[in-house]
C-alpha cells in the first residue's frame, strides 16, 4: 500500500472534515472520490496514455536497442522537453 501525505492549513482540515462528515465519509473515502469524481475524464486519459505508449514502444522496436540505461534515457528525456 502506498501513502499520499498533504500538508494543508488547520482551516482546510477542518472544512475537509466536515464535507466528508456530512457526506457519512472518512476524509480519505472523501477525498479519493474527489479525486476519482469523473471517470469518463479518467478513461480518456488513460486511453491517450495507451496510445502515446504504443506508439513509442513501436518506434523503439523498429529502431532497437540504444545501449543506454533507463536512467539516461530519462535524462535525455528530461532534458529535450526542458529545451524546447
Amino acid at each position: 500500500m502506498s501513502r499520499i501525505v498533504l500538508d494543508v492549513s488547520g482551516e482546510d482540515h477542518q472544512k475537509i472534515k466536515a464535507l466528508a462528515a456530512l457526506q457519512g465519509k472518512s476524509i480519505k473515502d472523501y477525498v479519493l472520490g474527489k479525486v476519482f469524481s469523473d471517470r469518463a475524464d479518467e478513461e480518456e486519459a488513460m486511453v491517450t496514455l495507451q496510445s502515446l505508449l504504443s506508439e513509442r514502444i513501436a518506434r523503439a522496436e523498429l529502431k532497437g536497442s540504444t545501449g543506454k540505461s533507463f536512467s539516461q534515457i530519462a535524462d535525455d528525456a528530461i532534458r529535450n522537453r526542458f529545451d524546447r
